[in-house]
């Protein structure tokens, strides 16, 4: 008589609990089957693994962050326009019982999206002809794949068309994998923009409106790059001022980064050192790759002296899966690093090294040119170990000195690398300009980058 109300009890349980699981199992699957032409093996596994309902969501914000190509608009372009090609695929492919991905025109739709033209030769083939992305290795501007008619509709022709191209198609869910490092879903802090009726508004407006500079305080500024976190690359600019007597121990350096989409303000107070017979300084601040319209500029505290440069810059992208190297950072001295909680980023901060700050890459044959620079995005083995080839040239007019070459094998867990090498300036045959050129070559994928700067022996 008891084992009723038990069996009862049981059964509601069931009702309660399986339905909701069910809900989460379809969820999981719905959204896999949504992606299965651009989600990689790995992060299938991974996603198949997880359990709770927050760790699938923070899964599938990461998985479009990794992708998205303005991760610093709420918008993102790629995640928006993979949906409307899977809702044009399901309307317009379909054949028989096969319809939407399940055919070979929509797969190859949802990847490469509208072909440029489409052309039949006869009533059973119809080629497609597309535009050549960076990431396929392919000679040519345009590529063609070709489609027979089997009698149960387009599949694609794997005898007229070229293998590599097949092959490309698989690639792609590697090619968009835009960010493959972050681990995070990026954000980024809403920057105070400086008032127009503020000092530097209304200097930048002046420069903007009259396209000229304004020089009270001379000075040269160069920039080095190096990657950041969050997406972004660290720029810093180094400043050379001219000395005058009433420039004080400290400036404002202040300016604006500007693109079609995107502006950023900075404004820092900065402590002035004299370096041989001019003044220095430095800023740093993390940026989002791109180009940009740039306003530089000084001024002293109480704004009456200043000066405002207008430019352009390139902010490279260190976060692409492509193999590269920062700037170079050099220095004739180089010591011990006595501290690692430093407030800002420093750029002469290196590793468990400081290195004098330069600007004017100056030096007395009785030196030592130090140079030192990350490397990133290379690929490391099963075993994880990389396996780097470092070339280094001294250009001097037309002669060509080679140095002996580098090779960095080692066993890592990320693919960033810092490096450096010392050169004795001693051993160069006269006073003059040169030229330092590194080149880098990853062995396990043939892939290389170069940088290069100039220094002058006195």
């Amino acid at each position: 008589m008891k084992k009723k109300p038990i069996v009862f009890i049981l059964a509601l349980v069931c009702l309660l609990v399986i339905p909701g699981s069910a809900k989460k199992e379809d969820f999981s699957k719905n959204w896999i089957k949504g992606v299965e032409l651009i989600i990689t093996d790995t992060e299938k596994t991974e996603f198949e693994k997880l359990k709770k309902d927050k760790e699938r969501e923070a899964f599938i914000q990461l998985f479009w962050a990794k992708r998205d190509p303005t991760p610093r608009t709420e918008h993102n372009e790629f995640k928006e326009e993979h949906y409307r090609r899977l809702e044009y695929v399901e309307e317009n492919f379909i054949y028989g019982y096969n319809k939407g991905v399940q055919t070979d025109q929509g797969k190859v739709y949802v990847r490469l999206g509208n072909p440029l033209k489409v052309f039949h030769q006869g009533a059973n083939t119809e080629v497609w002809v597309y535009p050549t992305p960076s990431w396929i290795e392919y000679p040519k501007e345009t590529f063609n794949l070709v489609f027979g008619n089997d009698g149960t509709g387009f599949v694609l022709d794997r005898t007229r068309t070229e293998a590599r191209l097949i092959q490309a198609l698989y690639s792609f869910p590697e090619a968009v994998l835009l960010y493959p490092d972050i681990t995070a879903v990026p954000e980024y802090k809403q920057i105070k923009a400086f008032s127009p009726d503020s000092f530097e508004g209304k200097l930048i407006q002046q420069v903007e409106s009259l396209g000229e500079n304004v020089i009270q305080i001379p000075f040269e500024h160069r920039v080095l790059f190096t990657k950041a976190e969050n997406l972004s690359s660290y720029l810093t600019f180094l400043f050379k001022i001219e000395p005058q007597t009433k420039i004080p121990d400290k400036l404002t350096i202040f300016g604006r980064l500007k693109s079609e989409t995107y502006s950023m303000d900075f404004r820092r107070e900065k402590e002035l050192t004299t370096e041989n017979d001019y003044i220095f300084s430095q800023v740093g601040m993390p940026v989002l790759p791109g180009e940009y319209e740039l306003f530089i500029g000084l001024s002293t505290k109480d704004e009456k002296t200043y000066s405002l440069k207008k430019g352009k810059i390139r902010i490279p992208n260190f976060w692409t899966r492509g193999f590269a190297i920062s700037s170079l950072i050099a220095s004739p001295e180089v010591k011990a690093r006595e501290s690692f909680r430093e407030k800002e980023f420093n750029i002469f901060s290196v590793g468990s090294y400081s290195l004098s700050p330069r600007f004017s890459q100056e030096y007395t044959k009785e030196q030592a040119l130090n140079i030192f620079y990350y490397i990133y995005n290379f690929v490391i083995d099963s075993d994880q170990n990389c396996s780097l080839l470092v070339e280094f040239e001294i250009h001097f007019g037309e002669q060509v000195f080679k140095l002996n070459p580098q090779k960095v094998q080692k066993k890592l867990e990320g693919a960033m690398l810092l490096e450096g090498t010392q050169i004795p300036l001693a051993a160069l045959p006269e006073s003059g300009e040169y030229t330092f050129v590194i080149k880098i070559t990853d062995e396990v994928t043939n892939n290389s980058a170069s940088q290069r700067m100039t220094f002058t022996v006195l």
